[in-house]
């Protein structure tokens, strides 16, 4: 191995100097983990100056398998960083090398298409979104505010909310961000069309506490693909604590969730105010007999409209006929609420018994 790394270094040739690359660029990632820290300078340094020597093209290619690489070095990456953004992007976007200063300086005196890489990083500190954001590009601007990874300061979200104004795709995005400050939110709340305004709505009045933890694990979630649920299930917690306020009924919120098509977060807001399980909520909800639902929608005290609802889901769901939504709802015009609450009382009693013996 060593001798045809030797033989190669020693060939001028511009397909020979790509051949070298790429094979010290394998050597130094298939045991980067066992290099002594002496090691590893020298292999930086043995990369930049063949970096140096290849075209383009052969630059993005190492590039992108050193981006995420644990050990390549601040060095290795800042001059990948600096380089046109074909090379570069890989690395603004994966590395855990570069600095607040040297991303600061890159979105400062590189092009849009470096910082829009930028904006797509994991995490991103207030000091770097300020100077994306003040640039007012409208795709790092959505980038930005779509990566819930970036902490924003009070000014730059107020930045935002004026950019907004005229861009339906922008103001979109800041409708998820629930760690917006309240006179901000104010101004995003006013321009938002009714669906995305009890969204924000929702996840502004949801505990404030809770906010912070979600958005600080907000990378991790974002790769498990579970930070959209993690949202909707604070924007619902929300939409709980609206209702127990009285800024919205129970009967808004079933309608809302039921017409699009939220079933777990539907079980929760049912499970909360009837102070069942919510395993139990959504086993009424979704069994093809009607019978569960009906007690427990009876049993809140819910108007006709947010019953229909429901029963219009289910069917969807279910794939059931329209007709059963009707029946679902004849059933629960003829069900007195004494009945109802008796058989819920049943219900929990029976289910803390089998909780008890298990």
């Amino acid at each position: 191995m060593i001798e045809d790394l030797v033989a190669l270094s020693q060939d001028p040739a511009p397909e020979k100097r790509r051949q070298l690359l790429r094979e010290v660029a394998d050597l130094f990632l298939n045991d980067v983990e066992t290099y002594s820290d002496r090691s590893l300078v020298l292999f930086t340094d043995v990369l930049t100056g063949l970096l140096k020597q290849v075209d383009e093209s052969t630059r993005a290619e190492i590039a992108e398998r050193l981006s995420d690489a644990p050990n390549a070095g601040e060095a290795l990456h800042m001059f990948l960083a600096y380089d046109e953004v074909e090379v570069a992007g890989p690395v603004l976007r994966n590395s855990r090398h570069l600095s607040d200063e040297v991303l600061v300086d890159i979105a400062e005196h590189k092009g849009q298409a470096h910082r829009l890489a930028i904006a797509m990083r994991e995490t991103l500190t207030e000091s770097v979104t300020d100077i994306l954001i003040a640039k007012g590009e409208s795709p790092v601007l959505r980038a930005v505010t779509g990566n819930f990874g970036a902490s924003i300061s009070t000014s730059s979200f107020a930045t935002l909310a004026d950019h907004a104004r005229t861009d339906d795709t922008l103001l979109d995005a800041m409708s998820y961000r629930a760690d917006m400050p309240r006179q901000v939110a104010d101004t995003v709340l006013n321009l938002l069309p009714e669906d995305a305004r009890i969204r924000l709505a929702a996840l502004l009045a949801a505990d404030r506490e809770a906010v912070r933890p979600l958005m600080e694990k907000a990378a991790a979630l974002t790769k498990q693909k579970k930070m959209s649920r993690a949202l909707e299930r604070l924007e619902t917690k929300g939409l709980i604590r609206q209702v127990r306020q009285k800024e919205m009924t129970l009967e808004q919120v079933i309608v809302w969730l039921s017409e699009r098509d939220r079933i777990l977060d539907l079980s929760l807001v049912l499970s909360d105010f009837s102070r069942i399980d919510e395993a139990v909520a959504t086993g009424a909800i979704l069994k093809v007999n009607a019978a569960p639902a009906v007690i427990l929608l009876r049993s809140l005290e819910v108007d006709e409209d947010a019953v229909r609802a429901v029963a219009i889901m289910r069917c969807r769901r279910l794939n059931l006929p329209q007709s059963m939504a009707d029946h679902l709802v004849d059933r629960w015009r003829e069900l007195d609420e004494p009945t109802a609450q008796r058989a819920l009382r049943f219900t929990l009693a029976r289910r803390s018994v089998q909780q008890d013996a298990a």
